[in-house]
């Protein structure tokens, strides 16, 4: 029995003030009630709210988050990862060290026959040509390697830095306009003979229906803690609820 759990736009902060602690410890408390149903888990970018990717080191907030997908998969759950515009630079380490697959792009599989299409959504509105040239720039191996070669501590500060301009324009985005590119994109998708088109970026949770056919976008776990779950026979979008205090 497939039960297959989809989420995006995470954005796992290194620094943790009273907010960023509490949306960590939701994050875990989530993996944990997941762990034991989920048969797949699908990462459709923007877990970390930047990864990039040293040879020896990487950020010890992250490490708490990597032990819960490492238990996961070890316990059977299917999980791939997708890059998000905040994944600078994924390399060798989740497939080497957590046996987690890494998409840079989009996503296909079939699950009880049903065709599934998962992209994060970045660079897609038809205004974002700027996103998509500093895209080629930030993906390309020279340019990676030549900020390896940046100490961890300034780096990683550097990353924050591109992070934080990135959300800021994602949350200037004007939803009404650039999302039906969005619906265009899906609607293509749906012609080719896909069931279901999931995808984040846009930080804004919804759900779109054509004949049938579903577009979802898995909003994301900044304030919203949004997600999307497929039993074998529905896929719908729902909420985990905050923990009572």
């Amino acid at each position: 029995m497939v039960k297959a759990f989809f989420i995006s736009d995470l954005h796992i902060d290194t620094v943790l003030d009273a907010r960023e602690i509490e949306k960590q410890d939701h994050i875990l408390r989530f993996l944990k009630d997941i762990s034991r149903q989920a048969t797949h888990l699908f990462i459709v970018g923007d877990l970390f709210d930047f990864w990039f990717e040293y040879k020896t080191v990487i950020p010890r907030v992250y490490f708490r988050f990597l032990i819960a997908l490492k238990e996961m998969r070890e316990a059977g759950t299917n999980i791939v990862y997708l890059a998000g515009n905040h994944d600078f630079a994924l390399g060798t380490f989740f497939p080497r060290e957590l046996d987690i697959p890494v998409y840079l792009d989009d996503y296909t599989c079939t699950l009880e026959g049903k065709k599934f299409y998962l992209f994060h959504g970045d660079g897609l509105a038809r205004k974002d040509s700027g996103y998509r040239f500093l895209k080629r720039i930030l993906r390309n191996r020279f340019n990676q390697r030549l900020f390896g070669w940046i100490h961890p501590d300034v780096g990683f500060k550097l990353a924050r830095i591109i992070s934080g301009s990135s959300r800021k324009y994602t949350n200037q985005l004007n939803w009404k306009r650039d999302e039906q590119d969005y619906f265009d994109f899906a609607r293509q998708k749906f012609k080719e003979g896909f069931d279901y088109v999931l995808m984040g970026h846009r930080h804004n949770p919804l759900v779109h229906e054509i004949d049938g056919h579903k577009y979802i976008n898995l909003g994301d776990w900044i304030d919203k803690f949004s997600y999307a779950v497929f039993d074998g026979k529905m896929l719908q979008l729902e909420y985990y609820p905050l923990k009572e205090k």
